[in-house]
């Protein structure tokens, strides 16, 4: 038998599986590549990557370093342990192994913005916006030059947005730090953030995907702005709020005069964010909350995920503020007619945050870099409070905290 010749195309098929998310069957397939060449670093790693996608790290890191110790030059093997060892916690760990990756090849961007996170998440922000403009290695996406910090005296300048709704949210603030001497400002963003960002006065155009961009002297990505003004801790941009949407332009709904703490509620992201297993929840995790005296519930949630109210027979205690919503303007219009949100890591949690409005943000075990480690506040957002999980899954401790920290708000 030749190895070699049979293992390429169980290969192809492991990997058609892996593509489609049928994850135990690929694992069985590279098992059986494994079984036919034990020292196969592929199929080593491919299996550990395979485990590390269904929350199986302590087997992840046991495989990939396998494939390594077969391997070790290989960048992407290095970059997956660093994935494996970040999920468990292990940052210093995980530092080690994205550093190998990039000693293997220098300009491996995914180890470079995977080192990027977890500077920024334990406050080295110098070095973490650094590491993280090799997102845009080898990218462009405008025929204008790229700003760098030059003087933009009597210029155009197009900023353009990146990621989702909360990331644009987060960072909008960083267009109070342009010049505005004789400086035009152009902003590109998602539809759904046009009605909110309308209200940004230094903001002289702004548009949406599928509008026409007009020229300018330069172009730069939004999330690029902290790095070119070498933001730290002591410097992030904090005038709270730095959103005003305008009730004039929008109606939605007013909520009831009376005396009752209104809260309103998100439990669910977009679901094609990476992480989004990790950080939504189910709506039912809630009920330890609904039952509190002298508290209104309203969700704030969009799409059809909205359902789990009717599922779960919450219509009579949950408001459903979020069938109103077309956009995020109508969402801040609510948002600011409630006393306290409590949500997951989601664009809500931003919104509140960029409106001052008291808001609770719950967290995985290891949660996304902006949140940062081991504590209760963020110097993005003063009026958050964070709650994190204290192991992985560990859902059922924070409600815990929550429904202490808020039965004594309505004591107070």
């Amino acid at each position: 038998m030749n190895s070699a010749q049979d293992i390429i195309p169980i290969l192809k098929l492991a990997l058609r599986y892996h593509r489609e998310g049928n994850l135990d069957y690929a694992k069985y397939i590279y098992q059986h590549m494994l079984d036919i060449d034990p020292q196969n670093a592929d199929a080593l790693h491919l299996l550990g990557v395979s485990s590390y996608q269904l929350g199986q790290y302590e087997i992840a890191v046991n495989l990939i370093t396998q494939a390594i110790q077969i391997d070790p030059t290989n960048p992407l093997f290095s970059t997956n342990l660093g994935k494996a060892f970040r999920k468990q916690g292990k940052l210093e760990e995980s530092i080690q192994a994205y550093q190998k990756a990039i000693q293997i090849q220098f300009d491996y961007a995914e180890a470079h913005i995977d080192l990027a996170t977890i500077f920024l998440s334990q406050g080295q922000l110098i070095a973490g916006w650094k590491e993280y403009e090799w997102r845009w290695y080898r990218k462009r996406y405008f025929k204008r030059p790229l700003w760098n910090g030059t003087s933009l005296n009597g210029k155009s300048i197009l900023v353009h947005c990146e990621q989702g709704f909360g990331d644009m949210i987060q960072f909008i603030r960083y267009i109070d730090l342009l010049p505005d001497k004789d400086t035009t400002i152009i902003f590109a963003c998602q539809p759904e953030l046009k009605p909110l960002f309308k209200s940004i006065d230094r903001i002289n155009t702004l548009v949406t995907k599928g509008e026409n961009i007009p020229d300018s002297d330069f172009y730069v990505p939004l999330l690029s702005l902290p790095y070119i003004f070498n933001t730290t801790l002591d410097t992030i941009p904090a005038r709270i709020p730095y959103l005003y949407p305008n009730p004039k332009v929008d109606s939605v709904l007013l909520l009831d005069e009376n005396h009752n703490l209104k809260i309103g509620i998100a439990w669910v992201g977009r679901p094609t964010h990476a992480n989004d297993h990790n950080r939504s929840i189910d709506l039912k995790r809630f009920e330890c909350l609904l039952g509190i005296g002298n508290c209104e519930f309203f969700s704030l949630q969009v799409g059809k995920r909205r359902e789990s109210i009717k599922q779960y027979g919450y219509h009579h205690i949950i408001k459903d503020l979020g069938k109103q919503f077309a956009n995020f303007h109508h969402t801040a219009l609510a948002i600011l007619q409630l006393d306290l949100v409590i949500s997951v890591d989601t664009a809500v949690a931003h919104l509140a945050g960029a409106l001052g409005k008291e808001v609770w943000t719950l967290l995985p075990f290891v949660p996304d870099w902006r949140w940062m480690l081991d504590r209760s506040d963020s110097p993005w957002y003063p009026s958050m409070t964070l709650f994190r999980q204290k192991k992985v899954g560990d859902w059922d401790g924070v409600f815990q905290q929550l429904k202490f920290e808020l039965t004594q708000s309505t004591q107070d």
